[in-house]
């Protein structure tokens, strides 16, 4: 078993902990994650409990097939996650993101070996609305999200969470591929990158995926591919927004100026997302245009879903081949190659 001393220190170094500003996070997050590694229930005993119900266990054998496609089909790190299973009613992770509010430039917290990272997790909602405060009297914007999941990049055995039970074949397929990417790949200080890449490759192995086990004309893989369409139309939504704003921003005007002028901005963004709302084929972003619009909030969406046209390229290059995509971007991680990787992202 695990020790907490070695929790402690590799928490000190994950993706799950975007930012070590003191050693009271660090310890709060690496008791949080011992209480988790500590009380997570083995799957055998998970599955041989009579007292479940049986669509409870479907989906913890579901969880599995996905695993195992993303290993053998898709070429993603074999790892030990998902063997262990723990009780959860509320949201795992609150997510922090910040960012000037005349500009687009996001608050960072430099961590060891992962790098710079835009964004700061909290088990608990106390804890990411005292750290909203903080940036908020620091003057800067703020988004506040809930993480369905995450990822120690394979450092630590995550556990199938209960909550992921509750979604449809779809959505949990795509986020345990999603994870399973950030274990497999992942970039030192490119966090947008990152959540980008694991998007792409989540959105497309889950349609893989299904069409494999119900065909390509199930009502599972048309799910699949309503939410990849909902994504793509939110990207453009996305891209649409931060232009415009990018442009204001860039006038030879005053910070005050810009701070009063955005607002009116937003407002037309929000405009534009209810003209597109019918659009939409999924509820997966409904409600967007009632959450209150700043810097953040539109960064921490795009983090996600900037241009996705890239990857796309690069996947029709490759012959639609996920594997071979997965692989691309292996060979890239192993061999250091930065120019490669810079250059995709120009």
């Amino acid at each position: 078993m695990i020790s907490v001393l070695k929790i402690f220190l590799l928490l000190s170094c994950l993706v799950l902990l975007p930012g070590c500003g003191n050693l009271l996070y660090i310890s709060k997050l690496g008791w949080h994650q011992s209480f988790i590694t500590f009380h997570s229930i083995p799957i055998q005993e998970v599955l041989a409990d009579q007292a479940l119900e049986d669509e409870t266990k479907e989906k913890i054998l579901f969880i599995h097939e996905v695993k195992r496609f993303g290993e053998e089909r898709l070429g993603l790190q074999r790892t030990g996650s998902y063997t262990k299973y723990f009780e959860l009613h509320r949201p795992i992770l609150h997510m922090i993101t910040a960012s000037q509010k005349d500009r687009f430039e996001l608050y960072s917290w430099k961590f060891p070996i992962i790098g710079r990272v835009t964004y700061k997790s909290f088990f608990t909602l106390e804890g990411a609305l005292k750290e909203k405060k903080a940036l908020e009297i620091k003057d800067y914007d703020v988004c506040i999200q809930q993480a369905a999941a995450y990822s120690t990049l394979g450092w630590l055995k995550d556990p199938i969470f209960s909550t992921m039970l509750r979604w449809d074949e779809p959505t949990l397929a795509n986020v345990i591929l999603h994870e399973m990417v950030h274990a497999t790949i992942y970039f030192k200080g490119e966090t947008d990158l990152n959540e980008q890449l694991a998007t792409f490759i989540g959105n497309r192995g889950t349609i893989d995926f299904l069409a494999e086990k119900y065909g390509s004309g199930s009502k599972e893989v048309a799910l699949a591919v309503a939410y990849l369409h909902d994504d793509l139309l939110l990207a453009k939504w996305i891209d649409e927004a931060y232009r415009q704003l990018s442009a204001f921003y860039a006038q030879p005007i005053s910070r005050e100026e810009k701070l009063e002028g955005r607002e009116r901005i937003f407002e037309s963004i929000r405009e534009k997302f209810a003209e597109i709302r019918e659009q939409f084929k999924t509820d997966g972003y409904r409600g967007l245009e009632r959450r209150k619009l700043n810097n953040a909030v539109l960064m921490a969406y795009r983090r996600y879903f900037q241009r996705p046209d890239r990857f796309e390229a690069l996947y029709e290059k490759l012959g639609r081949n996920l594997r071979k995509f997965v692989e691309y971007f292996k060979e890239i991680k192993s061999s250091g190659d930065k120019k490669a990787l810079i250059s995709f992202l120009e």
